[in-house]
């Protein structure tokens, strides 16, 4: 089931070898957490599990227009410019992950911002995926019980 996600959550960059190796690192991960890591809730320990073994995917930032450069740079073409809003009034994360979201579905292959749930710190942690396993990608992280949403900002 690991293999399966991380293929997934890698956007099917992965080989199956790849995805197999990291599947087993993550198992262990959880399995067997390091020694830091024992303080934290067990939940957070599964969480931060995945970031750390697919932190070539994961991107993390503290402010929307920062993480929109982390994404724009993810892609051969790269995005739009960060959304500006009239006069001095800040763009809402809700108006910029939907704005986003837009952006991402007009993409050939069309692709999808999952937010990844982290209780360790206050930034965003997204992850691009295919558009096409999103839904999969959220059914099997329910039932291994990692909490990931499409990225709204809320």
């Amino acid at each position: 089931m690991y293999t399966e996600f991380i293929t997934l959550l890698s956007g099917r960059t992965l080989e199956e070898d790849q995805a197999r190796d990291l599947s087993a690192k993550l198992e262990a991960m959880i399995r067997e957490p390091e020694d830091w890591m024992l303080d934290l809730e067990s939940e957070d320990v599964g969480q931060l599990a995945v970031e750390l073994t697919l932190c070539d995917f994961f991107l993390i930032g503290d402010k929307i227009d920062e993480l929109h450069e982390l994404i724009s740079d993810e892609f051969a073409q790269p995005l739009k410019p960060f959304p500006q809003r009239d006069g001095d009034r800040k763009m809402l994360a809700s108006e910029y992950f939907a704005w986003l979201d837009g952006e991402l579905e007009a993409c050939d292959p069309p692709w999808a911002l999952l937010e990844w749930r982290n209780g360790l710190d206050d930034n965003l942690h997204v992850v691009i995926v295919r558009r096409s396993d999103t839904g999969r990608i959220l059914a099997l992280a329910s039932e291994m019980g990692f909490h990931v949403s499409p990225a709204r900002g809320d």
